[in-house]
């Protein structure tokens, strides 16, 4: 058993850290707060011995910043100045017993012993848990068909190995909850899932939330702050759309995936971190690095472990199942709870061009509008129920210099929404338009996401 003894008292570290050594126990010791959470964050250690008044960082200093990141290690606070509102607050952050100096060697060791023993309990009934819980996390992945089958197949079996997940397939497929299923059944599943939308941030916030800063960094930076990747130590951090993400900063999580170590924005050391990449793109990142956009060497180290999301035209005997699954989620006694067969049918007909999500969202609507207990046909959107009309082009007179603007800026707008497969933002995005001037130009031109 590892234990780590803090304490900027010379004589009582080195009595301590020789009567935990004469029982048998690996010691290690630290001088000051600072360097003992240093040593400790790594969670190595199975309990930590930390004198509460320090020069610096303090004892319970040392636990709040311990817990902030995850380290599960037994924390055990020794003190000469004890009182009751100290031990309480000790308990609060999660610390495990509280010891009065000077200690007797049979009450330090009965303590030790005991921490260690309780540590050791938690992490079995977490790993029980977690044995319980992979049935549930690939439930949520909703689907009677062989291609949903294939896909839960997949996961159990990349989320049980080590290694990068890539997650593919269109918008509205489920990438997510594909992730979190992932986690769900992975060795980390106690540990935390933090996920991250790459398209949702300018290039300068991603690095800053994934990478973290030191405190001075830059103008605001009034202290230091971990980023998301050091957050989900131990854990899974999830990067959606990782294809709308910057080269520059493609070489920097490279270099974070191969070397398992980060460094925060205006700080010189870097930090080792512990943690599984899973990503997820719309776009073939294949052909993205074809065409230069992406990164090859972060593509391959991303595509260890490859799960192909299908969309849902692909899938239609899983239309039904999901639609009851909506109903009775957004359904109530007192409302809606079935389906007319006319409403199936239009249900079935479709092609969902925004997959699970737009389903859910059209049986969310149905049953907020319904009138009685059964969807009928008229509760759906108008491109269920009426065949689809093309959207008329307009007519450009390109034989002027400015008819033939408008129509390459048409014809631009088309083959950007295109390569997006419809994905307005991040067409808006590589266009370097706000997403209102999207839609204006879009309305426009007399374009459509679907055409």
């Amino acid at each position: 058993m590892r234990i780590l003894v803090i304490d900027d008292d010379d004589p009582v570290r080195d009595s301590t850290e020789r009567m935990l050594r004469a029982a048998g126990y690996t010691v290690q010791s630290a001088r000051t707060g600072e360097d003992g959470f240093a040593l400790a964050r790594g969670g190595a250690y199975d309990v930590i011995l930390s004198d509460l008044r320090m020069p610096g960082l303090s004892g319970l200093d040392v636990l709040r910043e311990l817990r902030a990141v995850r380290v599960d290690s037994a924390f055990i606070i020794m003190t000469g100045f004890g009182t009751v509102d100290t031990a309480v607050e000790a308990m609060k952050l999660g610390a495990v017993d509280f010891v009065q100096k000077p200690f007797f060697r049979d009450e330090l060791l009965m303590r030790v012993r005991a921490a260690a023993e309780r540590r050791q309990l938690t992490r079995q009934v977490g790993l029980l848990q977690r044995q319980m819980r992979p049935a549930a996390s690939l439930e949520a992945l909703i689907g009677a068909s062989d291609a949903m089958s294939k896909v839960r197949e997949l996961i159990a079996r990349a989320g049980a190995a080590p290694g990068t997940v890539l997650v593919t397939g269109e918008t509205g497929t489920g990438k997510e909850l594909a992730a979190r299923a992932i986690h769900g059944v992975s060795p980390r599943a106690d540990r935390l899932f933090v996920a991250l939308n790459c398209a949702a941030l300018t290039e300068s916030l991603l690095e800053n939330e994934l990478f973290g800063h030191a405190r001075g960094a830059f103008t605001g930076a009034a202290a230091a702050r971990q980023g998301l990747i050091e957050h989900a130590a131990g854990g899974t951090l999830f990067l959606d759309e990782i294809g709308t993400m910057s080269q520059a900063l493609q070489a920097k999580l490279l270099r974070a995936l191969e070397s398992g170590e980060v460094r925060r924005i205006g700080e010189n050391e870097s930090r080792h971190v512990d943690v599984r990449f899973v990503a997820a793109t719309n776009v073939d990142l294949k052909t993205a690095v074809d065409a230069g956009g992406f990164r090859g060497d972060l593509y391959y180290r991303l595509n260890v472990h490859r799960v192909h999301m299908p969309p849902l035209r692909e899938r239609t005997g899983d239309v039904r199942v999901l639609g009851e699954y909506f109903l009775e989620r957004y359904g109530s006694p007192e409302g809606v709870v079935r389906c007319a067969e006319a409403t199936w049918d239009a249900l079935l007909k479709y092609d969902y061009p925004g997959n699970v999500r737009e389903l859910e969202h059209i049986v969310q609507r149905a049953v907020a509008i319904a009138r009685g207990p059964d969807l009928q046909p008229e509760d759906l959107p108008e491109e269920l129920v009426t065949p689809r009309l093309a959207q008329a082009r307009p007519v450009v007179d390109d034989t002027t210099v400015a008819g033939a603007r408008e129509r390459a800026e048409r014809d631009r707008i088309v083959a950007t929404l295109a390569r997006h497969h419809g994905e307005i933002i991040a067409a808006a995005r590589e266009l370097q338009v706000s997403r209102t001037t999207m839609w204006r130009l879009m309305k426009k031109h007399g374009i459509t996401a679907d055409s």
